[in-house]
């Protein structure tokens, strides 16, 4: 069928049921044994960019005036119809892909961010999956995925706290969504070296604690769980959260109050049980409310990363977990902050907030390296290390290190 034949049926509906029967079409035309063709491509992207974002007229020319709000609900309604009745992963990531990979307009942004969004407050799987692809696809650090994420983040992780379990859930629900949604968002935090200390917001701090502490492979999903792509294409690396990770409970003792920022905590209470006393079968746990301040969050997120880079140890292949370079990266913050310490005539030794930064560091990098989940340059790691103050722990690992390379 030619593309005019092609524009012409689907112009017998009005929208946003030319929408539904483009995706349709759109599957027909991508979706098949082989890579599509050029030409069908490019069929595509006309039926996408008229009859499902409606971007140009029936000319080709560009429309001023996007689809309305409700136009985007309506939109966003036939995808995720879409998505959820497609059984095939290969099928659903084309499409999604098609849709949304090659961006360039704030209007499908601004859709992607609502379907995004409305996916993570009804746990949609399908949806979620997707959008994990989405974000490996354009790279979880792009300015792309990083707006995404931001959005998401702007819904669901400021001030609302009653959809934590909805949110925790989700690491079981969508694990390669969540892996690569925190690989995003370490990008965000803790990485500017003007002083400004931009930190995440609390809620999102304790769901990613929850998330990393309640199952060390979680980092690993995405690798763990190749995404389904078109044939034809070219799949990008899955880069995991750890590195990140790192830099957030390292960095934490410098930038956290220990007494900052305090998160309400459920811990259930233990019972001691009176002599002869029986079960009850209807017996319920109490529980009161501990709280945890940030700089406690922090502590236990850095114990559940170690856990998981344990856990990122590959039995097969090279390591993939944790790249050199991305730890290399944290030197010029201690440096920045040691700085700071020396002209206030602090000295770095007895600066207990420092010396914790730097035994996180020499942690996290010892059970790196010893479970074997680093790659890239280990000695330009190490010879960066070596640069920061001094630190007994951090200096041992990083001696015993050089000797074995």
């Amino acid at each position: 069928m030619s593309l005019s034949d092609l524009k012409h049926q689907l112009r017998k509906y009005d929208f946003p049921i030319c929408a539904k029967e483009a995706l349709i079409r759109i599957e027909q035309l991508l979706v098949g044994r082989a890579a599509p063709s050029n030409k069908q491509l490019d069929i595509a992207m006309d039926v996408i960019a008229e009859f499902v974002f409606c971007e140009v007229d029936r000319r080709g020319n560009r429309r001023s005036a996007g689809i309305t709000p409700l136009q985007e609900l309506q939109l966003i309604d036939v995808i995720c119809e879409y998505l959820s009745t497609c059984g095939n992963d290969t099928t659903k990531n084309t499409i999604f892909l098609s849709l949304f990979g090659g961006i360039e307009s704030q209007r499908r942004l601004k859709v992607l961010s609502i379907l995004a969004s409305m996916a993570v407050s009804a746990s949609s799987t399908s949806v979620l999956l997707a959008v994990g692809v989405w974000l490996q696809q354009m790279g979880c650090s792009s300015a792309l995925s990083l707006q995404l994420v931001e959005n998401i983040i702007r819904d669901h992780f400021y001030l609302n706290t009653s959809n934590q379990n909805t949110l925790k859930s989700l690491a079981i629900t969508a694990p390669q969504f969540v892996s690569n949604f925190i690989t995003a968002v370490t990008e965000l935090y803790m990485h500017d070296l003007q002083g400004t200390k931009k930190l995440p917001p609390r809620n999102l701090l304790e769901v990613i604690t929850s998330w990393v502490f309640s199952n060390p492979t979680l980092c690993m999903s995405a690798q763990l769980n190749p995404a389904a792509l078109p044939s034809g294409s070219i799949p990008m690396a899955a880069v995991t959260p750890l590195a990140g990770l790192v830099h957030w409970c390292a960095l934490a003792p410098l930038y956290i109050d220990e007494d900052q920022e305090m998160v309400e905590m459920i811990v259930p209470v233990k019972r001691i049980k009176l002599e002869n006393e029986r079960d009850h079968p209807t017996f319920k746990t109490n529980a009161f409310n501990k709280v945890l301040t940030e700089a406690e969050l922090y502590t236990k997120l850095h114990l559940a990363v170690l856990h998981s880079l344990r856990a990122g140890r590959r039995t097969h292949g090279p390591p993939t977990a944790v790249n050199a370079q991305h730890l290399t990266g944290l030197t010029p913050h201690v440096q920045a902050c040691a700085h700071q310490l020396l002209k206030r005539g602090i000295k770095l030794q007895n600066d207990r907030r420092l010396q914790d930064c730097l035994d996180r560091i020499g942690q996290a990098v010892q059970v790196a390296l010893a479970n074997g989940c680093v790659y890239g340059n280990i000695s330009n790691l190490l010879a960066a290390l070596d640069t920061l103050p001094e630190n007994r722990l951090l200096r041992i690992i990083i001696k015993t290190h050089q000797q074995i390379i």
